[in-house]
């Protein structure tokens, strides 16, 4: 008898971590991929069909729209079938969309409708909003640690999408050997969302996120808080938005190789677990307003090396300032968004703060792109951009008394 009840209570003490383990494979898949990976595909697809730049742009841009517009309709997707539901069907829509721009896209109307809407409806599904309330839903006390793992996996997957797909593209020669690897890796996530992945207890289906105790004010979106929140991810996701769509383009002008600039961007995406890390190890001492306002400023940093990356040495150092600060920012804006709303209306908050980023976020890319085509230089764009993060950041460090104390 006791034997079965040490069982049943190693299964329970097991069972988060191996839905926390198969949740981060699936984020890493469905949305670190598309990121960083596709931005490799995109860049060698509109080269060798002779397009303009202006088209990356509009490829990240309507992909961003749609992830933006059906973040909400996901979120009320996941509370009516659950995240496992859910996630299959992110997953599913991922292998249709590989093998479609894989076997079907010869042009540029294909190729936006299937990146922009089919991509986009694969990472609407498959990416935050479902993987978050799953591991929510698992995790009653403690969640910035999860969650923390969760967002890591982002900067992990960047890390291995870009050698990896830009292996397969130089191997081949064809930009479109690389839509087979997201095939193979949207059948992976497919098999964890199926085999692994279990919705949580009826009991945990709606988590208390953030203690009510520490809510500002009404706790409500309205607050001005919050939307110094929503501000500063906001301009940091248009920054990153910009970066993944001409950030190779960019350094290719340089006269930097197209392998060794993929390569950077992988830098990039790793560094963000700096980033993280960071969040996790000194807001309890700082607070997390103050490093948040950091990394906003190391973002801003990243930036301004980016438009003068025009050695070597510049190459590898810019994406170190970008990616710790953008994994502080990405982190350290939902941990403080927890802390400025009452806890039942955090869900509501998030959603929303989300789909304003990514709508946003949305435009910055096209944005680029068409300043490129008029001015032949990206410079205006990303000075632009550095401001608003800067803005942000000393927003952050001058309304210290309107956010909580432990904030």
């Amino acid at each position: 008898m006791t034997d079965i009840i040490h069982n049943e209570t190693a299964e329970v003490t097991r069972k988060p971590w191996q839905i926390l383990t198969a949740c981060s494979f699936i984020l890493c898949i469905n949305a670190a991929f598309p990121i960083y990976g596709a931005s490799v595909i995109n860049t060698e697809m509109v080269s060798q069909m002779g397009a303009e730049r202006t088209l990356l742009g509009l490829l990240v841009s309507v992909n961003m729209i749609v992830t933006g517009l059906t973040a909400p309709l996901m979120g009320a997707f996941v509370g009516r079938v659950g995240a496992r539901a859910t996630l299959i069907g992110g997953s599913v829509l991922m292998i249709v969309g590989a093998l479609a721009m894989a076997l079907l896209v010869n042009s540029v109307v294909p190729a936006v409708l299937t990146f922009g809407i089919v991509f986009g409806l694969a990472m609407s599904a498959g990416g935050f909003v479902a993987n978050q309330t799953c591991v929510a839903g698992w995790y009653k006390e403690d969640r910035a640690r999860p969650f923390a793992i969760l967002y890591a996996t982002m900067g992990v997957g960047g890390f291995i999408a870009t050698p990896l797909v830009s292996g397969a593209i130089s191997s081949s020669g064809d930009w479109r050997s690389g839509w087979f690897v997201f095939a193979i890796l949207g059948v992976i996530a497919l098999l964890l969302s199926v085999f692994v992945i279990r919705d949580a207890p009826a009991a945990d289906a709606e988590p208390q996120v953030g203690p009510a105790v520490e809510a500002t004010g009404s706790g409500g979106i309205k607050s001005i808080p919050v939307w110094i929140v929503i501000f500063t991810i906001v301009v940091a996701g248009a920054s990153s938005s910009m970066y993944i769509a001409h950030g190779l383009t960019l350094l290719n002008d340089f006269g930097h190789p197209a392998s060794l600039a993929s390569k950077s961007l992988g830098v990039m995406a790793a560094s963000t677990l700096l980033g993280n890390f960071v969040i996790g190890t000194f807001t309890q001492k700082y607070g997390i307003r103050r490093i948040l306002a950091g990394g906003g400023i190391c973002f801003a940093l990243g930036l301004v090396l980016l438009v003068n990356a025009n050695t070597t040495i510049l190459l590898f150092t810019y994406p170190v300032f970008l990616g710790a600060g953008f994994g502080a920012v990405q982190v350290g804006t939902m941990a403080l968004l927890s802390k400025c709303v009452a806890p039942e209306k955090f869900p509501a908050a998030i959603g929303i703060t989300l789909c304003l980023e990514t709508l946003i976020a949305a435009s910055s890319p096209f944005i680029g792109g068409y300043v490129f085509e008029t001015l032949h230089t990206y410079m205006p764009m990303v000075m632009a951009l550095v401001a608003l993060n800067t803005l942000a950041a000393f927003i952050l460090l001058v309304t210290g008394r309107l956010f909580p104390a432990r904030a």
